[in-house]
């Protein structure tokens, strides 16, 4: 029996403070990409503070990656802080829109699945419908799933937005 320590590759998520300028996005990704870290999603926006916007990353591997990735985050310049959110400790979030087009006997089941995942219809055209569902990613995967039979013409995700509680 081989007795060789399994790692097990997580999604951890990673927040960073930044300056809120010209080519700071681009130096950040090219950090992740010139180490080789493995990014399942990233977002970037405006916060409380005049001048700075706060990252998100959804960074893939185990814990010696994960303080790989904050080391050198760290010596960025444009980065003010940044931590890792425990899992038990934070609240992600991600919207996703997805466009579907159900035929008009699923219109009712789809506006039913809607409710049933707490997601909302802020448009429809023609026979096509926009859903829109805000949600943990494992959740966002669910409605995906479900709303598979409603012929899925396209979908839009935001990426994971987390803070700490």
């Amino acid at each position: 029996m081989n007795t060789e320590e399994i790692v097990v590759s997580q999604k951890h998520t990673v927040t960073a403070l930044v300056q809120n300028e010209s080519g700071t996005i681009n130096r950040v990704v090219s950090l992740f990409r010139r180490r080789g870290f493995s990014l399942a999603s990233f977002n970037a926006g405006d916060c409380e503070e005049p001048g700075l916007s706060r990252m998100t990353f959804i960074v893939e591997g185990d814990l010696s990656v994960v303080e790989q990735v904050l080391k050198q985050l760290d010596k960025l310049i444009d980065v003010v802080e940044c931590s890792a959110l425990p899992a038990e400790s934070s609240v992600s979030r991600e919207l996703a829109l997805i466009r579907v087009q159900p035929t008009a006997e699923q219109r009712d089941s789809l506006y039913n699945l809607v409710l049933e995942f707490y997601g909302k219809t802020p448009g429809a055209l023609g026979d096509q419908i926009v859903v829109e569902f805000t949600g943990s990613v494992a959740e966002v995967e669910d409605v995906i799933r479900a709303l598979k039979p409603f012929q899925i013409q396209e979908i839009v995700r935001t990426g994971v937005v987390a803070m700490s509680l």
